[in-house]
């Protein structure tokens, strides 16, 4: 497990207490184990015990069924994209999609918007939609329906996050940690899944003992500690013979390698560069790393159907780059950081800069953003040229300027 710095820890007690009881397979030395670990850095605060019973029981049953797959968050630009990978593979027979109800669209026509959106290839044939909750208890089912659905699924495929970086991790704590615990528990509930949870090199910001302690932040966010929290816990499970689980630590998730397609704007990415084109200037540091949606439902879906998945990834651009390259791409000056920053305050104010970079984001870039990448052994990497790439999404993501409405060339075909 990672470790915050500190020399000395404290010794924490025994651990018999449930945080939630739809989770009763795992116990913990407190029912707030993981505010402890966070409030400390320290990650041994969050080891769990199995249940002695459920290890029993456990080890009883068959390994994870690799022809069926359960997608939480099925309607997001990541999971529509993996409902395609999953369904088009001649081994899976049924890719159930969890789609949450609302009283206004059918769950059906609301994926059927994503996939069209984001031009996603998928053999709806295979697909079996389920309208339920990922941070409800059962999923939001009924005792039936989940032990139908537990009954009949091998791969779990967990993708249903929040991307608020505006809420404590305290307000996210019930939705994207307990759900977590619930999702480890169907996962070992009438039979033994796999579990693929996707995470973030966001919870990389915590390593020291200072950063457990700074105030929240856009970049030092409940978002990013929530993640940190879940990978941690995850970590000590893969360790564990009871849980199947791979943690597939995720960078900036861009457009496939064929159509260039993501959310756009709504991307920290994305904001970053409309900034940038703004400006008319992008600071001499390294480029973020990143992974096309496609690259990255390969590398879960061969994983999972491994014969011994990995415990971690995280596929991402395994060369290093500069923003050089985006300074080519988008007709920017290359400026330092002080210069680029100073350019952002004259144009949009010091409150404005303060918000979106007052972390010094080309620090946080060199400490988070490094080229590391860890993929399944076999894996060819020849999808990674960032000059190809980045000129398709130029090219597919529209950005005015916010100064004058001009379009970078790379955007107009200049």
């Amino acid at each position: 497990m990672g470790s915050t710095g500190e020399s000395l820890r404290p010794v924490w007690p025994h651990a018999d207490a449930l945080i939630t009881r739809d989770c009763r397979s795992l116990r913990f030395a407190g029912k707030y184990a993981d505010v402890v670990a966070l409030s400390t850095g320290d990650p041994t605060a969050l080891r769990p015990t199995v249940d002695a019973a459920t290890r029993r029981r456990v080890a009883t049953m068959p390994e994870p069924r690799l022809d069926t797959a359960l997608v939480l968050g099925g309607n997001g630009f990541l999971g529509a994209h993996l409902i395609g990978r999953l369904s088009c593979d001649p081994g899976i027979t049924e890719v159930v999609a969890m789609i949450r109800p609302t009283e206004t669209e059918s769950a059906r026509r609301r994926l059927q918007a994503t996939i069209d959106r984001y031009e996603v290839a998928v053999d709806m044939g295979k697909v079996r939609i389920v309208e339920g909750n990922p941070t409800a208890r059962f999923f939001g089912l009924d005792r039936e329906g989940y032990t139908a659905l537990a009954d009949s699924i091998g791969l779990i495929y967990n993708c249903a996050s929040s991307t608020d970086y505006l809420s404590s991790y305290v307000d996210l704590r019930d939705d994207w940690f307990l759900s977590l615990l619930r999702v480890l528990e169907f996962s070992i509930t009438r039979t033994r899944k796999h579990i693929t949870y996707v995470g973030s090199i966001g919870a990389h910001l915590y390593q020291r003992a200072e950063d457990f302690r700074r105030p929240d932040s856009w970049w030092y966010s409940g978002y990013a500690q929530m993640k940190w929290v879940n990978a941690v816990l995850l970590g000590w499970l893969a360790d564990d013979d009871t849980f199947s689980v791979t943690l597939c630590e995720a960078p900036y998730i861009l457009g496939s390698t064929q159509r260039g397609l993501d959310p756009g704007r709504a991307y920290s990415f994305w904001r970053i560069i409309e900034v940038a084109i703004a400006v008319g200037a992008i600071w001499d540091g390294p480029g973020m790393n990143y992974v096309p949606v496609d690259v990255i439902c390969e590398v879960m879906v061969d994983n999972a159907q491994a014969d011994v998945p990995m415990a971690r990834m995280l596929p991402s651009n395994p060369t290093d780059y500069s923003h050089r390259l985006y300074a080519e791409l988008l007709g920017l000056d290359l400026v330092t950081w002080d210069e680029f920053y100073r350019r952002v305050a004259d144009l949009a104010g010091e409150k404005f800069a303060a918000t979106m970079l007052g972390d010094n984001i080309d620090v946080l870039m060199r400490k988070v953003h490094k080229p590391e990448a860890i993929f399944p052994a076999d894996h060819d990497t020849s999808w990674c040229d960032h000059r190809r790439l980045f000129e398709l999404y130029f090219s597919t993501v529209t950005l005015k300027d916010l100064l004058s409405g001009r379009r970078a060339p790379a955007m107009t075909g200049a």
